[in-house]
């Protein structure tokens, strides 16, 4: 609950019906002292309906701002705060306000900024995260009219008149056509939920891939393009639920390019990239943070920047005061009479992996690569790698 018009009069609703409640509000700070008006306003209302009331912090963090806008950055801290609460309490479900005109103006938007069929779903009255939307048959003139029956003055968020938000553009342009629009763009997305289930079956048959919590590997391609950008769209959102970066004309471009794709973003944190004979969607790996440590013969050194722990095996030529130094690449380094960078494009290895190869330093000189090669003074010695995860390799090198 907001303290809004529509989370206020859902609030009001179930707990006339005698629903069991918590009442939970997620505080931004954007607003300030208005802001915090807002939780005063829902701790009142919760304190005379007899609810118990959990408050989360929601201050969001700048980064994710930039990278998905206010809005969605706000919408994503706001149902993970949700989902805090819900496991905390042990709640079946978590009912949002969300109604009619929302639905309209939703679909509206997805119209505007590029959609398919599975975007004209709109909002999900019911979702597999256990988020439900009991108003989302109610108009937000019925809502109004239900709160003012009660004599309730909701809070009135200003950045709802904010124009430099689309959906708050929207919303004015369908103020303007009246419920008759409403009910008619609303129904659009009731359709094709309807609709969606037969879609899903005929997907399931023309799908051919190899998927994982992490990537999908598209093994056969059917012939129809309409059924490419279907199975493209079903693993971008697998992998990135929250990805409203594509449209339908950047699917109807990947999906027609098939067969041409090398490497190329699909969204912000999402690409498709040849592995082999097969295409992947995989998320955009991060760069590795640089890292530097120091080794001993027969000391096990865990590095977390890539999951692994070193081992130096002891040797008689070395004592436990011997030290060497692990770290990955820096600019300049050799290995040997080579240029570092040389080898690595010689040995064919990933430019999104090179920063994750261990490297072990002695006196300043570079006496083995992991998992690449080891200097001739040093091969008496073995250097053990185990990965703790299959992201790049899997087992144990010597």
């Amino acid at each position: 609950c907001s303290g809004g018009v529509d989370s206020t009069a859902l609030f009001l609703a179930l707990s006339e019906l005698g629903y069991p409640l918590v009442c939970a509000h997620v505080n931004h700070h954007l607003r300030g002292a208005e802001s915090d008006a807002d939780e005063a306003f829902v701790l009142d209302l919760c304190t005379r309906l007899g609810f118990p009331l959990e408050v989360r912090d929601g201050s969001l963090d700048p980064a994710a701002v930039r990278r998905s806008g206010l809005e969605a950055a706000a919408r994503e801290m706001r149902q993970a705060r949700l989902q805090e609460v819900r496991a905390a309490i042990g709640a079946d479900y978590i009912a949002t306000a969300h109604q009619k005109n929302d639905q309209a103006e939703t679909i509206v938007m997805r119209l505007i900024t590029g959609t398919g069929l599975a975007g004209l779903r709109g909002i999900h009255p019911v979702r597999e995260d256990r988020f439900i939307r009991p108003l989302l048959d109610m108009t937000r003139d019925e809502i109004v009219a239900f709160l003012a029956e009660r004599g309730v003055n909701p809070r009135l968020d200003r950045m709802n008149e904010d124009r430099r938000f689309l959906r708050n553009r929207v919303r004015a342009a369908l103020s303007e056509l009246g419920p008759d629009a409403i009910d008619s763009i609303a129904a659009v997305a009731s359709q094709a939920q309807q609709l969606w289930p037969y879609v899903e079956k005929a997907i399931d048959r023309a799908e051919q891939v190899e998927a994982s919590p992490d990537e999908t590997r598209f093994i056969h391609w059917p012939d129809d393009p309409w059924m490419r950008q279907a199975i493209l769209q079903r693993h971008i959102r697998r992998l990135d639920a929250h990805s409203r970066d594509v449209s339908a004309a950047d699917l109807e471009r990947l999906a027609a390019s098939i067969d041409s794709i090398k490497r190329v973003s699909v969204t912000k944190s999402l690409e498709l990239m040849r592995r082999g004979g097969s295409l992947v969607l995989r998320h955009v790996p991060r760069p590795t943070e640089d890292f530097e440590v120091t080794i001993r013969p027969g000391e096990r050194t865990y590095v977390p920047q890539i999951k692994a722990t070193i081992t130096i095996t002891q040797h008689s030529a070395l004592s436990t005061e011997h030290c060497f130094t692990l770290r990955n690449r820096r600019p300049g380094d050799r290995f040997g009479r080579k240029k570092l960078k040389d080898l690595l494009i010689d040995r064919k290895i990933a430019a999104e992996l090179r920063d994750r190869i261990p490297l072990l330093v002695w006196n300043g000189e570079i006496v083995w690569v992991g998992g690449v090669g080891v200097s001739d003074r040093f091969k008496h010695f073995e250097v053990v790698l185990e990965h703790a995860s299959q992201e790049d390799q899997d087992g144990v090198q010597r």
